[in-house]
């Protein structure tokens, strides 16, 4: 097979979303000639969609020193870099070509991605904008300006940003999905339009963990069809998105199970327990122990649709709570937390996200909340996970803490968050937790919140339990630490839970 060929099979075998073979190809291809430049890229691009990120990197690199201002090779060298995190390696990269050509689209684009990914967000919005000065139609640009424009607060100007993207490319999921998120946190409910075209993202479907294939995507139910479609079907869910996200739409298992003839589930399976024991209608089962016969299915919903069927208006929100862990569970976390002191038990979390999901801008530290375990009528309980112990000890904070397997399940969670008074909690899947059970949270939410928790306000629609306080400026998380403080001591033992 002469180079051509060779090339255009493994074009092919990417399209087809095949990328070990495309590496493959790509690389039998580069043995013959060296020197192909498309091909080195191209074997990249698979090596990065299979998941070998450092091998990407070299093929990138490599093809970066042949044509330092190559926009495919700098594109997806910029997307692996900004995956993981390297936010300094991008800006730098990015930097290097512009010296070369100070208007290079591709670079600026990579260097608003690498500041805004920084925190320097107003900084971005400049890079944006050097690209729309000489491009105003420039889509990508547009969609990424309005991204930036959202974490500033300026929502007016990011929906325009996204609104213009979204009319040059209607079939562009991105930047819809984008604007659906932006619609939502500002409680236009009809942003769940915009919100399904997620299920057209290969990125998207590709973090769902594997339960939601290309295949599968294809015969999904939209939220368009209207709740009616569910009548006297039976209907398969699946658990789409983080474990927070199943925990907030799992609010509306009981819409569906009331419209469909049955109703069963795919979840994260530390949720099978609690959901089981919370939805007695309902079949649940985790991706690896599930047995999908579609012949015994009619309809098949990612659960991240039921809000376009349920949750079309503000009084659509129940905020009641809807979870509830078996009473032995409970039970036996009461005998374990021992007799009640006297004092208000408070649960804590400090850490959330992913460096993906900005891990850094929504956590803090034990130090930062000193002035919450200080307080005298309060004893704390640590609902953090992973493994805690030796940092808690290591700080000399005040905190109970037990083993990371004792509350990974999160029945077992939910029975020892049923025993306490009250929760505080950074913006985690914690707070879905407590908002379902019915406890009283506390949530600080950083400037630039996740959509769930609305762009103001000390409330979200999803929870009657969940109270939110908000930082007025990047990174100040003191006042707003001082702020629950005051609230703690205005709560006594016994009277901070609307449920659960």
């Amino acid at each position: 097979m002469d180079r051509a060929a060779l090339y255009a099979a493994g074009l092919r075998q990417l399209r087809e979303q095949r990328p070990a073979e495309a590496a493959e190809t790509f690389r039998r291809l580069l043995q013959i000639a060296p020197e192909h430049f498309e091909g080195r890229v191209d074997l990249g691009v698979a090596l990065l969609s299979l998941g070998r990120s450092a091998e990407a990197e070299a093929a990138f690199r490599e093809a970066l020193v042949a044509r330092p201002a190559h926009p495919m090779a700098l594109k997806n060298l910029g997307v692996l870099l900004m995956e993981q995190s390297r936010h300094a390696d991008g800006l730098a990269l990015a930097d290097a070509v512009l010296a070369r050509e100070q208007n290079h689209r591709q670079a600026l684009l990579l260097r608003g991605a690498a500041l805004a990914g920084a925190g320097q967000v107003e900084e971005a919005v400049g890079a944006y904008g050097r690209v729309l000065a000489a491009r105003p139609d420039d889509h990508e640009a547009l969609t990424q300006l309005g991204l930036a424009q959202a974490a500033l607060q300026q929502y007016g100007a990011a929906l325009e940003a996204l609104d213009r993207a979204v009319a040059l490319r209607p079939d562009d999921p991105f930047a819809r999905s984008r604007r659906g998120a932006l619609r939502l946190q500002l409680g236009d409910f009809g942003g769940w339009t915009d919100y399904e075209a997620r299920l057209d993202l290969r990125r998207f479907l590709t973090r769902s963990g594997g339960i939601i294939t290309p295949a599968i995507a294809g015969q999904l139910t939209r939220s368009a069809a209207g709740a009616e479609v569910l009548a006297d079907r039976r209907v398969l869910l699946l658990g789409e998105q983080g474990i927070g996200d199943q925990l907030m739409f799992a609010s509306m298992i009981p819409d569906v199970a009331r419209t469909a003839a049955a109703v069963s589930c795919v979840c994260d399976p530390r949720l099978v327990r609690l959901f089981a024991n919370s939805f007695d209608q309902v079949r649940f089962d985790g991706p690896l122990t599930a047995q999908i016969r579609r012949n015994e299915i009619d309809a098949v919903l990612a659960m991240g649709s039921l809000g376009g069927m349920f949750r079309t208006r503000k009084a659509d929100f129940p905020g009641s709570p809807y979870l509830r862990p078996r009473p032995a569970i409970r039970d036996a976390w009461a005998q374990r937390l021992g007799p009640a002191s006297g004092r208000l038990r408070v649960g804590l979390s400090w850490r959330g996200g992913l460096p993906s999901t900005r891990r850094n801008e929504r956590s803090l530290s034990l130090e930062q909340l000193r002035p919450l375990l200080a307080l005298p009528a309060c004893e704390f309980v640590s609902l953090q996970y992973g493994e805690v112990e030796a940092e808690v000890a290591g700080s000399g904070a005040p905190i109970r803490a037990f083993p990371p397997a004792d509350i990974d399940d999160f029945e077992d969670l939910a029975g020892l968050v049923a025993n306490l008074d009250v929760v505080v909690s950074v913006q985690t899947a914690l707070v879905h937790l407590a908002g379902a059970l019915g406890k009283s949270c506390l949530t600080l939410v950083p400037h630039n919140p996740e959509w769930r928790y609305g762009a103001r306000g000390e409330t979200m629609p999803w929870y009657g339990a969940v109270r939110l306080f908000r930082q007025g400026e990047p990174g100040a998380w003191a006042p707003v630490i001082d702020q629950v403080a005051e609230a703690l001591r205005g709560l006594s033992p016994g009277s901070a839970s609307i449920g659960g």
